[in-house]
């Protein structure tokens, strides 16, 4: 569970600390089914039966962090299925306020009420939720019931969270039964979306593209109207159907449902008139999906079946039938690419991947990022002066030469066309992101700034393949740097000279700032652009009585306590350099 936090927090969600500490209280493997008990936290719906699914931890996290549930507030929860969600809330309404000021601790305790229409479900959850003590303390209180419902023995809420779409807008009873200030978060259509109440007759409202839900059904009463009711005895099959056809392909076809994981990029085109099923197989012929049918059947459940738009798409790393159907249906990708930067690149990397896909010039890159350091011999790089006012954290660097080391890896999508600007812009939003108040916190406890951070992850980074070794590599390196002892990392001299192979003799004898062979002390910046592991094992080094290490042609590092063994171990390990 500490690993999916972990990730989620990397992901940008969890920034609520009720709602992070809930995810360390609530175990999710509790609320799922036997069979997927080895899977409880991977970071995808699961199957719980009856056509439904506990939801994917990402999208719960993403939800509650909107919603903002805080402790003493009474919120309803629609769509309680395996009972997960509703015990996030009641761990979180049930709080003192402990993340609060003193003055503000809560007195009263909170209460979530829970409303599940499916009976089958509404049993499983209350079994779930009553591991934890919650139905039992009054905290949680679960309907088996329509929560388009009027409700009002429990009305007014603080809040308001749905697990299913409705179409075209929420129901009016949940509007007449939240409080003023209150907020709701539900799924509507194709987009989730945050109602906030700021008054009996005003709302607020923003949308989030890009999530899939089951349906919201409710037991409306017939009319007299005969055709009317033909309509909704139609429209009640097909929503049967679609549950039904759902619940296969979550539940005994579930395998054809799982996320396929790319081993390179993947490029289709999709003709002008094509139908589903010539995309879903030309999908499951580019190995995109595992199911034609598992497609087919999807995406004429959640109404997109007419909605898929012809173009070019490119995907990398792990795709899913529900994002394909997404991006399909939202035509983005046909004009957007997938840029991919590994964790490890520097700015020479970068910008010569960008020539190399065709974005744009190498050196337009370097115009707006500078160059490598080592790279400096005529001119002054002209970093954007509104990349300093924007983003705080630029202003530690003291060389202020290069946005090495800043500009976050990861695979982003942008615009055909866009220039180094946006995207430069993008990646250090991502690094703001990622490096969260816990670890811009510990390094001012530390009395170090986050550029000398930066720069020590990105040594890690380049010198220790196995991310798991790396805060015990951390710990000598800073305890060197203590002692003034100079650092001696090849990394450092492979990024003076653009080299990808050890160092020869002559590298060692070199007149750089960057050489940490004759330099002591940290290099004068980055040596290139960490992932978020390297900069957590930098904030958090590991102590211990090994003085030296060594990393062997194949990855392995190697880590001694003297100077005798660590000499032991390069005879042993490395060639001898010229």
């Amino acid at each position: 569970m500490d690993e999916l936090i972990r990730e989620l927090k990397d992901q940008g969600v969890l920034k609520s600390p009720y709602v992070e500490a809930a995810f360390r209280a609530i175990d999710r493997k509790d609320f799922v089914l036997p069979e997927y008990a080895d899977r409880a936290y991977e970071n995808h719906p699961l199957p719980i039966g009856e056509g439904q699914t506990i939801s994917q931890p990402y999208t719960v996290a993403f939800m509650l962090d909107l919603l903002d549930p805080q402790p003493g507030e009474k919120i309803l929860d629609v769509g309680a299925g395996s009972g997960w969600q509703t015990a996030l809330l009641a761990h979180v309404v049930s709080q003192e306020g402990e993340f609060k000021s003193q003055k503000s601790k809560v007195k009263s305790r909170g209460r979530v009420y829970a409303v599940e229409r499916i009976p089958e479900l509404c049993d499983f959850g209350r079994a779930n939720i009553a591991k934890y003590n919650f139905l039992k303390s009054g905290v949680v209180k679960l309907f088996c019931a329509d929560a388009t419902k009027n409700l009002a023995k429990e009305a007014p809420f603080d809040k308001i969270i749905a697990a299913a779409a409705s179409a075209g807008d929420i129901p009016d009873v949940w509007r007449k039964e939240l409080k003023v200030g209150g907020r709701i978060v539900a799924p509507v259509n194709d987009a989730l979306k945050l109602f906030v109440k700021k008054s009996e007759k005003e709302w607020a409202e923003k949308e989030f593209p890009g999530f899939a839900f089951v349906p919201l059904i409710s037991a409306r009463k017939p009319t007299r109207n005969k055709n009317s009711n033909r309509l909704k005895e139609r429209w009640h099959r097909l929503s049967v159907f679609g549950l039904m056809a759902l619940a296969v392909i979550l539940g005994a076809s579930y395998p054809a449902f799982r996320p396929v994981h790319l081993a390179a990029p993947t490029t289709i085109e999709v003709a002008t008139g094509s139908g589903l099923r010539v995309i879903g197989q030309l999908l499951k012929n580019a190995g995109l999906i595992r199911s034609k049918w598992a497609f087919v059947i999807y995406t004429t459940v959640i109404g997109q079946a007419s909605k898929l738009k012809p173009g070019i798409y490119k995907f990398e790393g792990e795709v899913s039938v529900p994002e394909l159907t997404r991006e399909l249906a939202s035509g983005r990708l046909a004009n957007e690419r997938l840029v991919t930067i590994p964790e490890g690149w520097d700015l020479r990397d970068i910008g010569r991947y960008f020539e190399g896909v065709g974005a744009f010039k190498a050196e337009h890159w370097w115009e707006i990022t500078g160059e490598p350091a080592a790279d400096y011999r005529r001119r002054t790089p002209a970093i954007p002066q509104e990349f300093y006012k924007k983003f705080e954290f630029l202003r530690d660097n003291p060389r202020g030469a290069s946005l090495e080391g800043f500009l976050f890896p990861d695979t982003y999508r942008v615009f055909r066309g866009a220039q180094p600007e946006e995207i430069a812009s993008r990646m250090l939003e991502n690094f703001e992101r990622k490096i969260g108040s816990d670890l811009r916190a510990e390094t001012r406890r530390q009395k170090k700034t986050l550029f000398e951070v930066v720069t020590m992850a990105s040594l890690l980074e380049k010198e220790i393949p196995d991310p798991k070794e790396r805060r015990l590599a951390s710990g000598i390196l800073w305890s060197r740097l203590y002692s003034g002892m100079p650092l001696q990392v090849d990394a450092t001299l492979n990024y003076i000279t653009g080299k990808h192979e050890s160092p020869s003799g002559e590298d060692f004898k070199i007149n750089s700032p960057y050489n940490t062979y004759r330099s002591r002390g940290l290099p004068s910046g980055p040596i290139a652009n960490p992932g978020i592991d390297a900069i957590r094992a930098a904030v958090y080094p590991e102590k211990s009585d090994y003085s030296y290490y060594l990393s062997t042609p194949e990855g392995k590092t190697i880590f001694s306590r003297t100077l005798e063994e660590h000499n032991a171990a390069k005879a042993k390990f490395l060639k001898r350099r010229g």
